[in-house]
C-alpha cells in the first residue's frame, strides 16, 4: 500500500499533536489544582450546581486532583497509543499491526472515559458539596446528551478498530500470498 508524501507529513504531525495532548494533560491537571483559587470560578460555572469551590480545603483539594488525574492518565494512555498508530503511518506503515493496536487500546479508552467521566463528575459534586459549608453532601449521578454522545463515539472508535483489524489482516494474508 502506497502512501503519498503529505499523507506522510499529515501523519506525523498527528502524531506529534497526539503526543503534546498526552503530556499536556496531566501538567494541566496539576496546574489547575495548583492554582484552584483561580480556576475555582470556572469550576464552579462548569458543574453548574452553585458551589462555592473558594471553601475547599487542602484535603478536598488532594482528593479534587486525584478524580482530575486519574482521569487524564488513561486519556494520556489512549492518546499515547493513538500516537502509535500515527507514527506507524508515518513510517508507511498504516495498517500494521502495531497501527491497529494502538488504535484499538484508543477506541476502547474513548470507551471508558465515557463511564469514568461519569464518575468523575459524580465524585467531584460529592467532593464540593461536602466542602461547601452552604450545603448538605450530596450525590449526582448524570448521564445526559453529552454523554450519550460521547458514548456513541466510543463505540463508533471500537467498531472502527475492528475494521481496521479486518483491513490489517486482510493486508498480511495477501503479503503471505504473495
Amino acid at each position: 500500500m502506497s502512501q503519498s508524501t503529505a499523507q506522510r507529513r499529515f501523519a506525523s504531525l498527528l502524531a506529534l499533536a497526539t503526543l503534546a495532548g498526552a503530556i499536556a494533560l496531566p501538567v494541566l491537571t496539576i496546574i489547575i489544582w495548583l492554582f484552584w483559587d483561580y480556576f475555582a470560578p470556572t469550576a464552579a460555572a462548569n458543574l453548574g450546581q452553585g458551589f462555592d469551590l473558594s471553601t475547599l480545603g487542602v484535603g478536598a483539594r488532594m482528593a479534587g486532583f486525584a478524580v482530575s488525574m486519574v482521569g487524564a492518565a488513561i486519556w494520556s494512555y489512549g492518546l499515547l497509543s493513538l500516537r502509535r498508530t500515527f507514527a506507524e503511518a508515518a513510517d508507511g506503515r498504516p495498517l500494521s499491526l502495531a497501527a491497529v493496536r494502538g488504535f484499538r487500546r484508543f477506541a476502547w479508552v474513548a470507551f471508558l472515559m465515557v463511564f469514568v467521566g461519569i464518575v468523575q463528575n459524580t465524585l467531584y459534586i460529592m467532593i464540593y458539596s461536602i466542602s461547601d459549608p452552604n450545603r448538605d453532601g450530596q450525590l449526582s449521578i448524570h448521564f445526559g446528551s453529552g454523554e450519550l454522545g460521547a458514548l456513541f463515539i466510543g463505540l463508533l472508535f471500537v467498531f472502527v478498530a475492528h475494521v481496521f483489524a479486518t483491513g490489517q489482516r486482510a493486508v498480511d494474508e495477501n503479503a503471505a500470498f504473495l
